[in-house]
């Protein structure tokens, strides 16, 4: 709030400085109007003013809205194997123990 009225008080001063710095080297021929010049600073003054009132009106405050992101589908879940082992394969045949006696027996490679 100080700042707004800084900058307006700072933008008036400079517009009136520079209308009375002015004004005496814009006279041509012997004639002086001091009125003139006063109703340039007045001119002046009205609009700092009016523009300074303009340039501090409150400005609505600023809405987020929060940005809507594309979510990527969840990865595939793939399940495999750590490691390669053929399964065991397996068969029966008949043996003979060393008095020849017949059994069977489970062989597996």
């Amino acid at each position: 709030m100080f700042k707004k009225f800084t900058t307006a008080g700072l933008v008036v001063l400079s517009t009136a400085g520079a209308l009375s710095a002015t004004a005496p080297a814009a006279h041509a021929g012997g004639r002086h109007h001091s009125d003139d010049v006063w109703v340039g600073v007045a001119a002046g003054l009205a609009g700092g003013l009016i523009g300074g009132a303009i340039a501090s009106q409150p400005r609505p405050a600023p809405i987020y809205v929060e940005p809507q992101y594309e979510y990527a589908p969840p990865p595939r879940r793939v399940y495999r194997r750590t490691y390669y082992r053929p399964a065991p394969r397996c068969h029966f045949e008949w043996v003979e123990n060393e008095w020849g006696e017949a059994y069977r027996a489970r062989v597996c490679y």
